[in-house]
């Protein structure tokens, strides 16, 4: 009676996980390290399922601390203080893992890593979008990521607060082409694109570009440009700059930024003249604009809705974070009201322009008294 039972136990929980598995996995994160991909391949030749249900993958890359020494390794700022008064044998036995970790990772090339995604996305066929972020740790609570805290609990380290994923993003870029229904691209960490070799990459099946932190500065504007160029079919684009150097050069290509079917934009973080800003806008079939914390370094606001308004567009403009600071109540009400005297504006060619500039060096809307 007992192997009857289990028989017919056993039985249906497999065919209720092979149900299941798709729905489970239709999201799917990992870690940028050499153990997760193995893991990864140990999931793809799961019975109970394909990966094939998967729509969404998230690569979590970080910046892991490298200490030469224990002694080193336990002084280090982003060591966990936590572990501090652990005995010598545990702390012994977490550096030596650490060691091992930093070795093989260190062990990683350029070639291994393009070869690396390539084996990783090919167990995708149904992606639809791609997602590389830094292990943001300052947030870390808030990452349900089981391999992440299985990790940092080993090594007893965790990786810096703030860096860059263009070396990721390098080695992705070979094998991004590969992945046919791949629509939506989003970098969610520091990226710099001096980094990138983009010369013989397009990406024509990418519809959907997010990009949450791109360096702009001084010189960077054509590695933005080429950047951007990879991506021809793009139909929305949010990108948001980082400053280096000069907050006044924290300016994105918009003259050299030109896609034929993009219809939403998010613009966030720049200094742009007037001129130039008007002709991004003229140049794209835009439904929707979104400019937030964007200074003009010419013209005005005045200028610039009055010459959209005559052009007589179907767009909606959104605009955030270009007024003076107040506190966050009240700036909630002014923004909301500013909003909608906008939007009067632009849909009303008698609507006289209800905002004045309160700092002639750099032009803000605001209400006027």
């Amino acid at each position: 009676m007992k192997r009857v039972f289990w028989a017919h136990y056993i039985e249906p929980s497999r065919r209720y996980a092979a149900a299941g598995f798709p729905a489970l996995v239709r999201e799917l994160s990992f870690l940028n390290t050499l153990d997760t991909a193995d893991a990864l391949r140990t999931l793809s030749q799961s019975p109970y399922g394909s990966l094939g249900a998967v729509r969404h993958l998230a690569i979590y890359d970080g910046a892991w601390p490298v200490a030469t020494s224990q002694e080193e390794w336990a002084r280090h700022s982003l060591f966990l203080r936590s572990r501090k008064r652990c005995n010598p044998i545990a702390t012994r036995l977490a550096y030596n893992r650490y060691e091992q970790f930093i070795r093989q990772e260190a062990s990683r090339t350029f070639e291994t890593d393009v070869q690396l995604f390539r084996t990783v996305l090919a167990s995708f066929p149904c992606l639809r979008e791609l997602t590389l972020s830094h292990i943001h740790t300052w947030r870390m609570c808030y990452l349900d990521q089981a391999h992440f805290r299985d990790l940092s609990n080993s090594i007893w380290v965790i990786p810096s607060f703030e860096s860059f994923v263009a070396n990721a993003m390098s080695r992705l870029l070979p094998v991004i082409g590969t992945c046919s229904r791949l629509q939506r691209l989003n970098v969610d960490g520091l990226l710099d694109t001096r980094d990138l070799e983009l010369g013989r990459y397009q990406y024509n099946t990418i519809r959907h570009l997010h990009v949450n932190a791109v360096l702009a500065g001084e010189g960077l504007e054509g590695s933005i440009a080429n950047f951007l160029a990879a991506f021809p079919g793009l139909t929305t684009l949010t990108i948001k700059t980082f400053p280096r150097g000069s907050i006044n050069h924290q300016r994105l290509p918009l003259q050299q930024m030109r896609w034929s079917d993009l219809q939403f934009c998010d613009i966030i973080g720049t200094w742009v003249p007037e001129n130039e800003l008007f002709d991004f806008t003229k140049g794209h079939p835009l439904k929707r604009l979104a400019l937030k914390q964007v200074t003009l370094t010419s013209g005005s606001w005045k200028s610039f809705f009055s010459r959209v308004r005559d052009l007589k567009l179907r767009l909606d403009i959104i605009c955030e974070d270009i007024l003076p600071d107040r506190n966050l109540e009240g700036r909630f009400i002014e923004d909301f009201k500013s909003q909608r005297l906008l939007n009067w504006f632009l849909t009303h060619a008698e609507f006289p322009w209800p905002f004045s500039d309160l700092n002639d060096d750099i032009p803000t809307l605001s209400l006027s008294s």
